[in-house]
């Protein structure tokens, strides 16, 4: 099941620029439509992780992004809610200190792992990703997921967020 989501995120990342503000190869407009994920502004985040939580989506987890750094993922976990950020881009990397720092003053718990992904940038190593262990419900993460976007990322309730998966 692990390995699964690890190739499905994987794929995911790809697709979706996460991690990577490098521009996609030319597609034709079929292709571009096909890969268009679902859009949401912040104030549908309770939507999407409803479905997330009611087992409407392929995965247990889903993220969000604007631009491809502020990619958080919420996964769905034996009913509570937990984050996840995966520095796949250089540019990530400073926002783990970021969220680090969010996550002690939250009084939250949190740990370093990976998925064993290749970073998009020069590195022996795997992609770090930094999770945060709430363990919420539905209305702490969606909660939770809004002042990340808007603290940590200087996002506002206009900006446009891709789903993904």
């Amino acid at each position: 099941m692990i390995l699964k989501q690890v190739l499905f995120l994987t794929t995911t990342l790809l697709f979706t620029n996460c991690g990577n503000k490098q521009p996609a190869k030319e597609q034709t407009q079929n292709q571009q439509t096909m890969l268009r994920a679902e859009q949401i502004k912040i104030n549908g985040l309770k939507g999407a992780l409803t479905k997330l939580q009611n087992g409407q989506t392929e995965y247990n987890f889903i993220g969000i992004t604007s631009n491809g750094v502020d990619c958080i993922y919420f996964v769905y976990e034996q009913g509570k809610f937990n984050l996840e950020f995966e520095a796949m881009g250089q540019d990530q990397l400073p926002f783990i200190d970021k969220l680090k720092e969010f996550s002690n003053s939250n009084n939250f718990k949190n740990l370093m792992t990976t998925y064993n992904n290749q970073p998009n940038f020069q590195s022996d190593k795997p992609a770090p990703v930094l999770r945060i262990e709430i363990n919420g419900t539905l209305d702490e993460v969606t909660k939770l997921g809004e002042k990340i976007q808007s603290e940590i990322f200087h996002n506002d309730d206009q900006t446009v967020y891709d789903i993904v998966p």
